[in-house]
């Protein structure tokens, strides 16, 4: 799927404070690209990603996703549509303590229309050792693929990711940037990925960046890097 977004703003009020988180935005991603989206604290990526996504609605402006007008939704629809075709992995992972790792991905395939296999895409994720167990028996960046699979289980068109490797470590973080790497050329699946680390941007197929709510830039990424051949530092 692909999102289009025209003069988009979102304004936030505070009281009599009026902050503009986004400055008519207009800008494409296309179908099966990899985005990576940079800005400093505060330039407007996160409340980017969520409108994209409809997590929030802008104040003006227009946002389509293949056919669908998802800024003239209502919460209903929003709500319905995130369902069927997109998904999301943030920086805490959020899995359900109670629950193994296949009963974690198993809560993401129950929402799905059209979901993939849970053990398939477990071990897309190199989980298949760990399916029968806890979250407190795996490590952090396992956890993170647990998060992923949940995600991905579900068959959606379009994954938002708000900084998925923020927390881990190199080794783990390009380990996770290689899982996302993997699904998108297996499932054509689009992913827009919040990230602070420009060098993260190295492996995407559009580079979009912003400040004070604007894009101040948005340009195809001709030397497209694979994750784990990105230098860190």
């Amino acid at each position: 799927m692909s999102i289009i977004l025209e003069n988009v703003t979102k304004v936030y009020q505070s009281g009599e404070v009026e902050t503009k988180a986004l400055k008519n935005v207009s800008i494409t991603f296309n179908e099966g690209e990899i985005v990576a989206i940079l800005g400093p604290s505060g330039s407007g990526k996160s409340t980017l990603l969520n409108v994209c996504s409809g997590l929030d609605v802008p104040t003006d402006g227009k946002i389509q996703i293949d056919d669908d007008t998802i800024s003239d939704m209502n919460t209903k629809e929003l709500t319905k549509f995130r369902r069927n075709h997109l998904g999301f992995i943030f920086q805490q992972h959020n899995l359900l303590q109670t629950l193994s790792v296949r009963e974690n991905v198993e809560v993401g395939r129950a929402v799905g229309e059209d979901p993939f296999d849970t053990e398939e895409v477990i071990d897309q994720v190199g989980l298949t050792p760990n399916i029968d167990k806890y979250p407190y028996q795996i490590s952090g960046g396992e956890a993170q693929r647990v998060s992923i699979a949940r995600a991905v289980v579900k068959n959606p068109k379009i994954l938002f990711c708000d900084e998925p490797t923020g927390a881990l470590d190199e080794e783990t973080a390009k380990a996770i940037l290689t899982v996302l790497e993997d699904l998108n050329e297996t499932y054509k699946t689009t992913i827009c990925l919040i990230t602070h680390n420009p060098n993260i941007a190295k492996m995407a197929d559009r580079i979009v960046k912003l400040n004070s709510g604007e894009v101040i830039e948005s340009k195809e990424n001709k030397n497209k890097q694979k994750a784990k051949t990105i230098s860190w530092s």
